[in-house]
């Protein structure tokens, strides 16, 4: 299946790597970069997938996936995809990664925020 991100949640990735690389080094920083496209792959083969949560009381539709079940075991990541399903820029359906969050941060606000940014940038590209 199809994937997109959104733009907030591309600048979280770029911060959590930004972030990885001054705390953990070179290392660290790819393979947590590879555990974030693991488990974005993960998400776009089956959003639904047994292992995710329903996030619903956020906004509809909304779903996490925490890093550590791409990592495949406990503790190997403290970070949370926010994905839903839905309409893609090109017109085509698939998930669209809406945020990249830390554990420990609520994420009502931000994943309403990103939703509105992406639910524009939709408008935009019908109008052109």
């Amino acid at each position: 299946m199809k994937y997109e991100l959104t733009e907030p949640a591309e600048r979280d990735i770029r911060g959590i790597l930004r972030d990885t690389i001054k705390m953990f080094g070179p290392r660290q920083v790819q393979v947590y970069s590879r555990l974030i496209e693991r488990g974005i792959e993960m998400v776009a083969e089956n959003p639904d997938r047994p292992a995710s949560l329903d996030r619903s009381q956020i906004a509809p539709g909304v779903r996490l996936l925490h890093l550590e079940i791409a990592a495949g075991r406990r503790g190997a990541a403290a970070h949370c995809l926010y994905y839903m399903k839905g309409k893609l820029s090109g017109g085509s359906m698939g998930t669209i990664i809406l945020r990249v969050l830390h554990e420990h941060m609520e994420p009502r606000y931000r994943i309403v925020r990103a939703l509105r940014e992406a639910q524009g940038k939709t408008s935009e590209t019908e109008q052109s």
